[in-house]
């Protein structure tokens, strides 16, 4: 009994191992009252293993997204994680200033 439980948890593993991509979500401000928060997605690419970074706001109280999203990859071999990050942040600022949301 425990190989079966051993084996279908290495199975598990290994297809998880072989997911898409690598990905954390990570909330990174929010206006005064809590109504608007800005969500970043980032990691790699499956395929490329090139970095990515995408940032939208999001409207709590209608539960949807007020923005389009904010979406930077990294394109050049020496592109990392952080340059592609910095990178959405600053192109998202217009909209985390406008929804008046610091974090």
């Amino acid at each position: 009994m425990k190989q079966i439980i051993l084996l279908v948890t290495l199975i598990f593993i290994a297809k998880a191992s072989f997911a898409g991509n690598l990905v954390k979500v990570k909330a990174i401000g929010k206006s005064p009252k809590g109504q608007f928060i800005a969500f970043e997605e980032f990691g790699f690419t499956h395929n490329t293993q090139k970095p990515f970074s995408k940032i939208r706001v999001m409207n709590m109280w209608k539960n949807k997204y007020v923005t389009k999203e904010v979406k930077v990859t990294g394109l050049e071999d020496e592109a990392s994680l952080e340059q592609v990050r910095a990178k959405a942040k600053k192109l998202a600022r217009k909209d985390l200033i406008s929804f008046n949301i610091s974090g």
